[in-house]
């Protein structure tokens, strides 16, 4: 078996099958992978919820031992085909590159678990090995929650590997990586203010809903909340800060902000996604007001995206959005919630994944964090799974560029990142799962 080729071209293929959400088309790649298995002798299944949104499932029986759940989407964002250099759903190969939407976000992890899944059909398995590629991950409602609530049957497992950590950051004194243990809660919600419609001419006859709402985004915008040692991901941040040199001594509250500023000068990426960890943060992100040019404009409604790190609930957010709108003639409501969720870090899988990035990264180091977005992870977590995020990938050039082509343009993976990807992920899920 050339393992490199079948990276490669599973990824290609899986690139050029346009599974952008919305509207998804996730059985595209659905079928794609059950053509694949079943090419090698083994079989899987394609659950719809919705025509075209496909889940693949496919499950290799162990000795009743923990179960594993290599858990992946097909699913990505749109892409705008103007802004980019090589077309976004080619899936071409260049200079050791394999470029499109999805080279990342995740369908190198989709055909590395894959093939991963594949070569251990005829093995001896402690537990069941479940592999699940599944729909609408980007904005949810066809996948997991679905399958966890109509065939949970098929995809419940007692560990999860998934998308959300696993970046490696060259740093001064060497490679450091994250394992995503738990992630943070998010409270989307909507702030109303009201107001009296009357003629644009005559602005004092009306009660102006947008002046109201002035007030509260100035508040929004000069929340600021404490960092808090408490989050899982503090000990990331202060092994990050000393391995790149700028720390020799203990993080504490009141040293964090000019430390993370001085990571700042070097990748001003990295710092504010580590700065994003470690508190409460609260971003306005849609305002909408009024109905003609010439009129008082008699309601206002603005969008905030709330994410709190682990150890909150829903009536602390309650309370703290409460306390800052105090005195605003507005109100607010809730329209999505999903609270924080965390995993332990004993475990024999934490160690199986430790143990095999150390002996191909000798120098390493590997630390839990709570990354800043979301994963379908939360749902396993929610019901007892120990769930990580753990996607081993060298970050090549600095954070801030790396990053921006998740979900941005020119999105592309080396081809060495997807191999040294599989190779880290197999040891791992071999010394898990492998009786010997």
């Amino acid at each position: 078996m050339n393992t490199e080729r079948d990276l490669v071209n599973l990824l290609s293929n899986l690139i050029q099958m346009d599974t952008s959400n919305p509207p998804g088309s996730e059985s595209l790649a659905a079928e794609l992978l059950r053509d694949w298995l079943w090419e090698r002798g083994i079989r899987s299944e394609i659950i719809e919820y919705e025509k075209g949104r496909g889940n693949l499932i496919s499950r290799i029986k162990g000795s009743g031992g923990h179960s594993l759940l290599l858990l992946s989407h097909s699913d990505v964002v749109p892409a705008d085909p103007s802004r980019w250099k090589l077309p976004p759903f080619s899936g071409v190969v260049r200079d050791g590159y394999v470029w499109g939407r999805g080279a990342i976000d995740m369908k190198s992890m989709v055909a590395v678990e894959t093939v991963i899944f594949s070569e251990m059909v005829d093995k001896e398995l402690k537990g069941d090995l479940v592999l699940a590629v599944t729909a609408d991950e980007e904005k949810g409602g066809s996948g997991v929650k679905l399958l966890l609530e109509k065939n949970p049957e098929n995809i419940v497992a007692d560990y999860v590997i998934n998308e959300g950590g696993g970046e490696g950051i060259l740093t001064k004194k060497g490679w450091l990586f994250d394992i995503q243990i738990g992630e943070r809660g998010v409270f989307w919600y909507r702030v109303i203010t009201k107001g009296i419609p009357t003629h644009g001419s005559i602005p004092g006859l009306g009660v102006n809903a947008v002046e109201k709402m002035s007030e509260v985004l100035n508040r929004v915008f000069m929340f600021k909340r404490a960092y808090e040692r408490s989050t899982p991901s503090w000990r990331y941040a202060e092994t990050l800060l000393k391995m790149e040199g700028l720390l020799e001594n203990g993080l504490n509250t009141d040293n964090v902000e000019a430390f993370l500023n001085k990571l700042a000068e070097i990748d001003k990426g990295l710092a504010e996604s580590v700065k994003a960890m470690l508190k409460v943060t609260m971003t306005p992100t849609m305002i909408k007001g009024g109905v003609k040019e010439n009129i008082i404009p008699y309601e206002c409604e603005l969008t905030v995206d709330c994410r709190v790190p682990p150890g909150y609930s829903k009536k602390d957010i309650e309370r703290m959005v409460s306390n800052l709108l105090k005195g605003v003639d507005c109100e607010f409501v809730f329209i999505q919630e999903s609270e924080p969720t965390l995993s332990p870090i004993n475990t024999p899988l934490y160690e199986a994944i430790e143990k095999s990035l150390l002996k191909h990264v000798p120098d390493a180091r590997l630390e839990p964090s709570t990354k800043t977005g979301g994963t379908d992870s939360r749902y396993f977590r929610n019901r007892g799974a120990v769930a990580y995020g753990f996607q081993p990938l060298k970050v090549e050039g600095n954070y801030y560029d790396w990053f921006r082509m998740i979900h941005g343009d020119n999105e592309r993976i080396s081809i060495e990142n997807l191999v040294f990807s599989y190779n880290v992920l197999k040891e791992a899920i071999e010394h898990f799962i492998l009786v010997h």
